[in-house]
């Protein structure tokens, strides 16, 4: 449903330019048609990277909203391309103005930035180099894509064009304009605005993961258990926020709810926090986001983790009183036994009867697969859910051995946790 509004709101924009600029010739209406239209896509590219939570039920949760981001700046890039190339003829029809010029220029600059900082976000290597873009790099470079839209505003508000400003193409192009510069804005102060102030209570280093708690010292996030949170520590080259699932959120005898992350040192960013976060430290936490939420989920459920994927079913595990009714069993694929966390939490949900759940080594059980999940569960597979967290070729391949084996299932309810 949300990818649908875009899709409206986009061909809007190429509808309005009919009656603005097919008098123009069909070369100068598709570059006007062709402009207009990227014009509002990247409006709403900007509105998108707000984070805007009471969207996240429209396109089914925010890695979503943000792979929308991505497509949406995709497609506002080959539009720029086009009014690029097919260069408007106005001879005779330019609407006369002193700021033509540095309306042009303002075009120009909008135009090779957003060239250049689209393609290091659709191109995450350079050519013939392995090594992506850094993250903290691209991050702040990205920064400047709220600057280069209002100066491709200013570009369209006093270029010379065949229409006036009170054209519904004119109108409609400037909304969107205020959209996107009130987004960029909001983005800016994102840290002002959303994000809380958490002190850490306890740092666990286990062999696969670090398990981060930490309190809230003033008003807490709204979180529930599955989504996650965006995290960024006070300590240098810890300040960029970066997504994490929350693995619990316990409320103790004093009536403060205490969040815990479990991060895996995949990255600078996590290595570094492993090395160097400690008890007393304070962080900054931005959420709760998501969708992935088996509350949602239908009577028969199977969960399947794979490594550090966990840490939402171990959320989901702490809270398995609040599923009465439904049947769950829950898939830990690990290597072995060691890089397993959070056991004892899924001991105790375990004590419920509708829960259960098995931890699969690799190392000694093998790969796991369709016919052992269909062994193990417990209950009927057809017809049930299947809630993922792990590595993307996983779970293609558990969805197709159980397309093979003839179960249907209800869902397939996933995260892509691809934020750039």
């Amino acid at each position: 449903m949300g990818v649908l509004l875009i899709v409206l709101a986009c061909l809007t924009a190429a509808v309005l330019s009919v009656p603005a600029a097919s008098h123009t010739g069909l070369a100068t209406w598709v570059s006007i048609a062709s402009a207009s239209t990227a014009f509002v896509a990247m409006a709403i590219n900007q509105y998108l990277a707000t984070r805007p939570k009471y969207l996240e039920p429209l396109f089914g949760g925010l890695d979503r909203i943000y792979r929308a981001h991505k497509w949406t700046g995709i497609a506002a890039l080959a539009l720029i391309l086009m009014h690029y190339v097919i260069t408007p003829n106005f001879k005779g029809k330019l609407l006369t103005t002193g700021l033509n010029e540095l309306a042009q220029d303002f075009g120009q600059i909008g135009f090779y930035g957003l060239i250049v900082l689209g393609g290091m976000s659709i191109f995450k290597r350079l050519p013939k180099i392995s090594r992506e873009f850094p993250y903290h790099v691209w991050r702040q470079l990205h920064r400047f894509i709220g600057l280069f839209f209002i100066a491709i505003a200013i570009h369209f508000n006093f270029i010379k064009r065949p229409f006036d400003g009170t054209a519904w193409l004119a109108v409609y192009l400037n909304i969107f304009a205020v959209i996107g510069i009130t987004s960029y804005i909001q983005t800016q102060a994102r840290a002002l605005l959303r994000r809380r102030s958490y002190r850490i209570t306890d740092v666990v280093r286990t062999g696969s993961a670090t398990l981060v708690t930490a309190e809230p010292t003033g008003r807490p996030i709204k979180a529930g258990p599955g989504q996650f949170a965006f995290l960024s520590a006070s300590r240098p080259g810890l300040r960029e926020a970066h997504p994490f699932t929350i693995a619990g959120h316990d409320t103790g005898e004093d009536g403060v709810t205490r969040l815990t992350f479990a991060i895996k040192p995949l990255g600078d960013f996590t290595r570094r926090l492993r090395e160097e976060i400690e008890p007393g430290d304070t962080l900054m936490v931005e959420g709760g986001y998501g969708r992935f939420t088996a509350g949602r989920g239908g009577e028969r459920q199977l969960w399947v983790a794979g490594g550090i994927g966990v840490t939402p079913f171990l959320a989901m595990a702490r809270s398995i009183a609040d599923m009465a009714g439904k049947r769950i069993h829950l898939f830990y694929c690990v290597r072995d036994a060691e890089e397993a966390i959070g056991l004892d939490h899924l001991e105790a949900a375990g004590r419920h009867p509708h829960f259960s759940y098995t931890l699969h080594r690799s190392s000694t059980d093998g790969r796991v697969n369709a016919e052992v999940m269909k062994a193990g569960a417990g209950f009927e597979l057809d017809g049930a859910d299947l809630w993922y967290c792990g590595p993307a070729s996983l779970r293609k391949a558990i969805v197709k051995g159980f397309k093979d084996k003839g179960v249907k299932l209800a869902r397939v309810e996933f995260e892509r946790f691809e934020f750039r």
